[in-house]
């Protein structure tokens, strides 16, 4: 007699995949592509304007937990689009930094139950959280991603050097309109 995940089409991989979350070790050799775009609304200079902010990054699975990054960020502006450097890094999973980059802070990357989650804060106040969440479609492994600033309890707005050309800017409001995510295998 067959087994009985033979008798659905089903292999051993499959069967033990249903309902369970996407690993590290799925992901090694992964590359995961995402563009979410923030509808702003900020003080630079004392003036307010809206922004709409599109971030690309790009972030490569490697063995024993280390990734590497590369994000982009473009803003359209009633001045116009402009297109901000793109930044790089590359550590280990659940370790803990300190960043320089966008008036400075402190980081994480962090693997669990198949979301990989970025939490940042900012020098002057208020932090950021990017997730990326994993699953199972078919034979391939899809995301979705999603972004917010976080506020600290009673400190107020977001304060941040622009991911554009560093200046000092107040995030009044922020809310994501977009988002794609793909990954594929190197």
């Amino acid at each position: 007699m067959k087994p009985y995940w033979l008798a659905f089409g089903l292999s051993l991989y499959s069967v033990a995949a249903v309902g369970q979350p996407v690993t590290l070790v799925e992901l090694e050799g992964a590359v995961v592509e995402t563009t979410v775009t923030m509808a702003q609304q900020i003080r630079r200079e004392g003036r307010e304007f809206p922004v709409q902010l599109h971030q690309q990054q790009k972030i490569t699975f490697f063995s024993d937990s280390k990734i590497e990054w590369t994000s982009t960020p473009t803003s359209h502006t009633p001045r116009g689009i402009r297109q901000g450097p793109t930044r790089t890094g590359r550590m280990t999973l659940g370790q803990p930094g300190e960043t320089k980059q966008l008036g400075g802070g402190d980081f994480i990357w962090i693997f669990e139950d198949g979301t990989l989650t970025t939490l940042r804060t900012y020098t002057k106040q208020g932090g950021y959280k990017r997730t990326i969440a994993f699953a199972r479609e078919g034979g391939a492994i899809n995301c979705t991603a999603k972004e917010a600033f976080v506020r600290e309890e009673g400190v107020g707005r977001i304060v941040l050097r622009s991911a554009i050309d560093d200046a000092p800017v107040e995030v009044l409001s922020a809310k994501q309109v977009a988002s794609t995510c793909r990954v594929t295998k190197r």
